[in-house]
């Protein structure tokens, strides 16, 4: 089964696709246009808009479209599409977000997301990045199932976007009250105010 069918059938599966709000952050005050790529559930899509950006969210799932659109759809546009090949022109978006999404590509996908994201960021925007660790407590569980980890460090995913100035870079552990840890890279990059 192809990586877009299994998410499909995740997402099919889910009898409540949306759940509260991401914790993103805000570089520029809520003002401007953004993507979501790898809208999933909406979560950070929901979060966006309540910052008050003009969003766009794109996935490879069908389902997941059709469940943003469902629930946020008064809000914010939402289109099937790979983060490898999207579907806007240059210079579109002022923020971009990738929350949970890029760990699920190969380093060539994942070299091909970033040029399309550099393609249509405008100078002088930001790209934020959350990618789960090998230390994730799900992190085992999810090896062993059909859809795609590839579990990267801060310094690869700063590799990864050697062309933008490196804003934060860190790796987030949190002990959930069963002492078990999650384990996060969360990034975040700004596009030089020269075209990349």
């Amino acid at each position: 089964m192809r990586q877009d069918e299994l998410w499909d059938q995740l997402y099919s599966s889910q009898p409540r696709a949306w759940r509260g709000n991401a914790r993103i952050p805000d570089p520029l005050e809520g003002k401007g246009d953004a993507l979501d790529v790898g809208c999933g559930n909406g979560k950070t899509s929901s979060k966006l808009i309540d910052l008050g950006y003009h969003t766009k969210g794109v996935d490879f799932s069908a389902k997941a479209v059709e469940s943003c659109r469902e629930l946020l759809g008064e809000n914010a546009s939402f289109e099937v599409s790979s983060a490898t090949d999207l579907p806007f022109p240059d210079g579109s978006f002022d923020y971009i977000t990738a929350v949970h999404v890029l760990e699920h590509l190969t380093d060539e996908e994942l070299s091909t997301a970033v040029s399309e994201f550099t393609r249509i960021l405008r100078p002088g925007g930001y790209v934020f990045t959350r990618t789960f660790t090998d230390g994730d407590l799900r992190s085992a569980k999810r090896s062993t199932g059909d859809i795609r980890y590839i579990y990267r460090d801060v310094e690869t995913m700063v590799g990864f976007f050697d062309s933008f100035e490196r804003v934060s870079a860190e790796l987030v552990e949190e002990t959930t009250k069963f002492g078990a840890t999650r384990s996060r890279v969360e990034c975040l990059f700004k596009k030089g105010l020269e075209k990349a």
